[in-house]
């Protein structure tokens, strides 16, 4: 932790991933994007009206069409969606999406296994199509979910060649070395998989949606489910979610998702958080108020 840095609350980090959303809300309204609020965030809103009470971290996601867009919009601005808030593009992380950060802030992930440091960010995922439910369709998810994981094994191999005194781990490092020598091989291979497939199979030619970057095709919904949107409440602001939220979270979960998880499972991220400076944080506050 450097000198400057100030700790940050969860409660903080909360109020700046809503001031994030209501940026990138804002920008899509603005611009004709379709978004959608996602994943835990979405129950978040359905059942909580605002974050679910262990969750620490926001999700939305995009049809591909507007994703992109949205990517070429912020480009030309040079990566900046306002004041403080940046995009960081796959091509710059060893994330397949996009994620949305407030440069006033540090944000440390896996700070046991692989720490990393960003800023409090949240979440963008593009929704592709998938064209029906056959094992040609789930073989195109699986060789993405198989890419995602070796871009995840390539990342600890490096930094557990670096650090880890385990014999085992050590081994399993130096293989990840061998065969790929950067960490974002396998993201490109994956993106340009899935390139190629969603230019054969548009979204408006397949019956279903699903987040093809994480290879999800048992998480599979009926691209009906986002034929629109309704607005939903979340922390007191407005927001908008799939028109077939029910249907889609069921996809999901599998489950009655209204009902709340055993206490076991119930599970926050273990980053830390802080503010660059005791005036970037009183320049937060202020600009919210």
């Amino acid at each position: 932790m450097r000198p400057e840095y100030v700790e940050m609350k969860k409660e903080e980090q909360k109020e700046v991933m809503l001031n994030i959303l209501c940026k990138f809300s804002e920008f899509c309204e603005r611009n004709d994007l379709d978004y959608f609020l996602d994943a835990g965030t979405l129950i978040g809103a359905v059942r909580h009206q605002g974050y679910i009470p262990w969750d620490d971290d926001i999700d939305v996601n995009m049809p591909r069409e507007d994703y992109d867009k949205f990517i070429n919009m912020t480009k030309e601005k040079g990566g900046v969606l306002s004041e403080y808030l940046c995009v960081e593009y796959p091509e710059e992380t060893i994330f397949p999406f996009l994620k949305i950060a407030d440069n006033r802030t540090v944000l440390v992930e896996y700070p046991d296994k692989n720490p990393m440091e960003v800023g409090v960010y949240i979440d963008v995922f593009p929704k592709d199509g998938i064209r029906d439910a056959s094992k040609k369709s789930k073989l195109v998810c699986d060789i993405s979910y198989n890419l995602n994981l070796l871009r995840w094994f390539n990342v600890f191999s490096i930094y557990a060649w670096k650090t880890s005194n385990n014999v085992l781990k050590k081994t399993i490092a130096a293989m990840g070395r061998t065969f790929i020598k950067h960490p974002n091989v396998p993201l490109v291979l994956q993106q340009k998989w899935i390139r190629k497939y969603i230019k054969k199979y548009p979204i408006d030619c397949c019956e279903y949606v699903t987040t093809l970057v994480n290879g999800e095709f048992n998480k599979r919904a009926p691209k009906a489910c986002f034929s629109d949107y309704i607005m939903v409440e979340f922390e007191g602001k407005k927001f908008r979610a799939p028109v077939g939220y029910d249907e889609y979270l069921k996809c999901l979960y599998k489950s009655d998702y209204m009902q709340l998880p055993p206490e076991t499972e119930r599970l926050s991220h273990n980053n830390i958080i802080y503010w660059k400076s005791e005036e970037k944080k009183s320049l937060f506050k202020e600009l919210r108020k």
